[in-house]
């Protein structure tokens, strides 16, 4: 099947669209390289892209997971000859058994001598002559048409399309830098994740967990949310960082109302030297304003304060509902429904902090011995390589092995799954 491809914000991009659009051209390659052969053209604005599959489910559903794609349609690429342009806008209609349609023409190519308006009229004239004459039941309508008849006239061919199917807009993956995600098991973060990927972002993903002291379902909730998500990216490098020995030492250290903050200004500090090694160039995480006491503004700046990458909160001004539909459209809302235990409601405080004060919080932080632990966590930490293939399947690879320890050095966490979500 032969496609024509639409961007729109990549074509405001200037004297770097080329860069743009090569990335998006190498996306659908990825997104489609186990279906066949595939022929990539950028043309004036638009991509022609043609692929050994006709099945247009399959074709929308890697589609779905292509950032920067606007719309895309089945086209016919002819020669700019007006009776074959016009026999084509007819098959279209007919195939499409539509009873209204409206003719549409673009004309980037300004050596075809007829204007876009005449090329429609003339165009809707011939379909209209075609269908009486084979006794169809079709007429015009300009504003409710059935269907829309595009023709493109580019670079000396013309392409002809009819219904435009939506892609997932934004950017394409690999034109934003490279971010880490703090990834939990629940509904925000993967959010956030895949909101920084829409807009280009590799995003490189960080989830804290105390397995072996808890169950695996922390861990293996989160490895596949992140197999979901690698679908947006292609490839994706996951570190399952075993956050046990820093939360013996702040369980047995710190007041408990403190805790919350002291944990993730430890997590931010580590997902900050993940990102060091990493080459990312920011954190990102998937809290929103006043949703629990530890996401008010007092307690986010003192977690600001423990990174020097700025930290991004795509979700800061989304509420519950509006986090779990979009969960439920990027395909991550089962998997984060799923029990698993987290240290939140059986660790903390029933009355936790709302406005931390840093002063406090640094003496607090300044006798312990964090540091050390924090890069030991590092050093243990399990390493996933992800590669996405177009047929729905995720190939895991370890980098890294853990090393979890012995159980017996450590004090009784409980259940104490953790993240900054």
């Amino acid at each position: 099947m032969q496609l024509v491809v639409h961007y729109h914000e990549i074509a405001l991009k200037g004297k770097n669209r080329d860069m743009f659009v090569k990335r998006l051209i190498a996306n659908l390659r990825k997104a489609f390289q186990d279906i066949g052969r595939i022929a990539v053209r950028s043309l004036f604005g638009r991509i022609v892209f043609r692929v050994d599959c006709e099945d247009l489910e399959e074709i929308d559903r890697r589609m779905s997971g292509v950032f920067g794609v606007a719309n895309y349609s089945a086209v016919r690429e002819i020669e700019q000859n007006f009776d074959a342009i016009a026999q084509a806008a007819w098959e279209v209609c007919r195939e499409s058994g539509a009873k209204t349609f409206v003719v549409r023409c673009s004309r980037p190519d300004k050596s075809f001598p007829m204007r876009s308006l005449d090329v429609e009229r003339e165009v809707g004239a011939y379909v209209l002559k075609c269908a009486s004459a084979e006794r169809y039941p079709l007429r015009v309508s300009l504003k409710e048409a059935e269907m829309t008849v595009r023709i493109e006239i580019v670079n000396r061919m013309a392409l002809v399309s009819g219904a435009k199917r939506l892609g997932p807009g934004g950017l394409p993956v690999g034109t934003g830098g490279r971010l880490v995600g703090m990834l939990s098991s629940g509904f925000d973060s993967p959010v956030a994740c895949w909101n920084m990927m829409k807009r280009g972002a590799e995003v490189v993903m960080c989830h804290f967990h105390s397995y072996p002291f808890t169950n695996r379902a922390s861990l293996d909730n989160c490895i596949r949310i992140a197999e979901i998500l690698t679908r947006y990216q292609f490839r994706s490098r996951l570190y399952l960082v075993g956050f046990a020995p820093v939360q013996e030492e702040l369980l047995s250290l710190t007041p408990a109302d403190m805790r919350m903050i002291l944990y993730r200004r430890s997590m931010v500090r580590i997902a900050e030297k993940i990102a060091r090694r990493v080459g990312a160039e920011a954190l990102v995480t998937g809290e929103s304003l006043g949703q629990v006491a530890s996401q008010t503004l007092t307690n986010l700046a003192v977690i600001d304060d423990a990174c020097h990458l700025p930290m991004l909160r795509p979700l800061i001004g989304a509420d519950k509902e509006e986090i779990m539909t979009k969960a439920r459209q990027i395909g991550t809302y089962e998997t984060s429904s799923l029990p698993y235990e987290d240290c939140c409601s059986l660790m903390l405080s029933q009355h936790p902090v709302t406005r931390a004060e840093l002063d406090s919080v640094l003496r607090i932080e300044h006798a312990l011995k964090l540091e050390e632990l924090e890069e030991r966590v590092i050093g243990e930490a399990e390493v996933l390589q992800l590669s996405w293939h177009g047929n729905g399947e995720c190939a895991r690879k370890t980098l890294q092995e853990p090393n979890y320890g012995e159980a017996d050095n450590y004090v009784n966490l409980g259940s104490c799954a953790c993240s900054l979500d």
